[in-house]
């Protein structure tokens, strides 16, 4: 276990390694981890790495423009991201539609919820939202694009 209480962005990002699975908090524009996700974006047009990174975010942090999530949008950079609101990250979007990488778009308060039971080490989240919608998984199980083939 890490001693160290506090890091620095450039910190941080050191810990991330390829493949890595990174979940990305705050809402639009409101307690965002601009610093890391910018250290992160410099790092990976730097050196090329981390790569292949999985993102988790309940809210699609960002303005729209180049700011927060849209960092991470470039090719290489990440290869699935399971989101509960994508409207404000127009980068990320065209990765996804365009199949670079695999989506999921389900409900921002399960994957809320989510987060918070995994931190109290429960073993999930059991939920009857979005049954019988494109969130579903007997349905489309939140897939957005052709590349998202897992349940």
């Amino acid at each position: 276990m890490l001693s160290t209480k506090q890091f620095t962005a450039q910190q941080a990002v050191e810990l991330i390694q390829d493949g890595d699975k990174v979940i990305l908090g705050g809402f639009i524009g409101a307690v965002v981890p601009e610093a890391i996700e910018k250290a992160i974006e410099d790092k990976f047009l730097a050196e090329g790495h981390p790569c292949n990174l999985g993102l988790i975010f309940a809210a699609g942090q960002g303005d729209a423009k180049e700011k927060a999530i849209n960092r991470l949008a470039h090719e290489g950079l990440v290869s699935s991201a399971i989101g509960g609101h994508w409207g404000l990250i127009p980068g990320l979007q065209r990765l996804a539609s365009e199949g670079k990488i695999t989506g999921y778009n389900l409900p921002q308060g399960v994957i809320c919820h989510l987060l918070r039971d995994s931190a109290a080490g429960k073993a999930g989240t059991l939920t009857h939202v979005g049954l019988g919608t494109f969130v579903d998984p007997r349905i489309e199980g939140g897939k957005i694009n052709a590349k998202t083939t897992e349940d």
